[in-house]
């Protein structure tokens, strides 16, 4: 290794990245969701981040800002980062620990909102939710001739969902974000809240992570 830095800096990383990271755009872009997480972070905070999408978004989009804020991600494990946050809250319950996933990675284990609301475990969950796993997507359109068609979409669409209701309903506090001016807001009220919350930002299906440069 040369020695030569990755990149030429966090403020022209800021610049370079300045239209996604403060986009108004609705759907919400998954990128200002990750601004937001940098801004509203306390200093002694822990994100704890899923593998795919939700690891590619917060790896090349947020920022620590503390020395004292944890980052824990998921390599290969759709759906940990929910789980792994309530871990991560019993083990620290004096600091604020935020988990983020995606609406698949969600799925796999959804009912542990009512564990977390009647074990009082005071994870805030944020979810992006796209009704869909567009990671997939390019993948499947190969498979169905390089074309996204109505069977290809089938297998990586899903149909809308109103996480912050279910998270009502099982005893935790649901917040649903639709536009990017409500996200820091939400998140406020998130880490003030004292219980369960499930941040439910409904996001662009058609948005996907730009891909690892390698070499």
């Amino acid at each position: 290794m040369s020695g030569k830095p990755r990149c030429s800096g966090s403020k022209d990383w800021q610049e370079r990245y300045r239209d996604v990271l403060t986009s108004d755009a609705v759907p919400i872009r998954p990128e200002r969701i990750a601004a937001e997480l940098t801004a509203a972070l306390p200093a002694d905070a822990v994100l704890v981040t899923d593998t795919g999408h939700a690891g590619m978004w917060m790896a090349q989009f947020h920022d620590t800002t503390s020395p004292r804020q944890g980052y824990l991600r998921s390599a290969g494990h759709l759906g940990w980062a929910f789980s792994a946050g309530l871990g991560a809250k019993c083990g620290a319950p004096d600091r604020p620990v935020v988990a983020f996933t995606g609406d698949a990675g969600l799925y796999y284990h959804l009912g542990e909102i009512e564990t977390a609301a009647r074990r009082g475990i005071n994870l805030v969950t944020v979810v992006n939710n796209n009704n869909g796993g567009n990671q997939s997507k390019r993948g499947f359109d190969r498979a169905y001739g390089g074309e996204p068609t109505e069977k290809s979409r089938e297998l990586w669409t899903y149909r809308e969902v109103d996480f912050a209701r279910i998270a009502d309903e099982m005893g935790a506090l649901g917040i649903r974000v639709d536009r990017p001016g409500d996200l820091a807001k939400a998140l406020d009220t998130a880490l003030d809240a004292g219980r369960p919350v499930v941040i439910d930002v409904h996001t662009d299906i058609g948005v996907t992570a730009p891909q690892p440069v390698t070499g």
